[in-house]
């Protein structure tokens, strides 16, 4: 049996009233969870091999798989809209091959180079189902870099050893890049949010170069090799549920 009409009108304000309530609820939450985001190479994006060669050197400089790894925190701000930040590792992997006609000897040797993000993105939702949603993002990227790296060995030809190294020099310890993203995420009511995406991350300049040198008896040659440091990832998270009680209770606490 319907409300009469004041009935009908309580009944209508009491559910508008728990609607908001529960609408402002959610735009209020704040989700704490965990990423891994494995690089992938891409000649479109400026990470496919670069060769390069000097008065007696060449080289060939390749990016390999790397990865970012760590916390990401999202904070709801409306039905549509959130921000998010977090902090991360990045391990860039790359391959250096080189050949020197001065010596005729050449070798290949690998590294990596360590940093650290503190991302700031405004994303913005589409919901495609009832718990399913598409999402994307863009913002900046605070990068700092720790350290330089020096990477040492030699090669030998019958009796002629030539010592090589890579020292590869942070252009400076700390630096910007612009992100964007795109992806779509899973929200489950008990088990948290699941998502699956791609990010694009590209510093406002070069993070490093990486020097080459080959040497023997203290004579040789030096070729540059730099580093732009834009990647690709594959975006893997997941998102703490949060129980909705302690939701219920934020709410009343903070009120409207």
């Amino acid at each position: 049996m319907w409300p009469n009409g004041n009935g009908m009108s309580k009944f209508l304000l009491l559910f508008g009233c728990f609607l908001s309530q529960y609408l402002f609820a959610q735009e209020r939450i704040t989700a704490l969870g965990v990423q891994i985001k494995p690089m992938v190479p891409s000649h479109f994006f400026g990470t496919g091999p670069l060769s390069l060669s000097g008065d007696s050197l060449q080289a060939t400089f390749t990016h390999k798989t790397g990865w970012s790894g760590g916390m990401v925190i999202r904070k709801g701000l409306t039905k549509m809209w959130s921000i998010e930040s977090g902090i991360s590792m990045m391990q860039r992997n790359y391959q250096l091959d080189f050949y020197s006609r001065r010596f005729g000897q050449g070798g290949s040797t690998r590294y990596r180079f360590i940093g650290y993000e503190i991302p700031l993105q405004a994303l913005i939702y589409v919901q495609l189902g009832k718990q399913i949603y598409m999402n994307s993002s863009a913002g900046v990227s605070c990068n700092f870099y720790p350290s330089n790296l020096l990477k040492q060995g030699y090669l030998q030809k019958d009796t002629t050893v030539v010592d090589y190294s890579v020292r590869t020099y942070r252009a400076r310890w700390n630096q910007t890049s612009i992100i964007i993203n795109y992806g779509f995420e899973y929200r489950s009511k008990k088990s948290g949010y699941y998502y699956i995406g791609a990010s694009y991350n590209r510093p406002l300049s070069i993070i490093g170069i990486s020097d080459l040198r080959l040497e023997q008896n203290g004579a040789g040659n030096n070729l540059q090799i730099p580093i732009n440091g834009s990647y690709l990832t594959v975006d893997l998270r997941y998102f703490f549920h949060e129980d909705p009680e302690r939701v219920k209770k934020k709410i009343k606490k903070e009120g409207p």
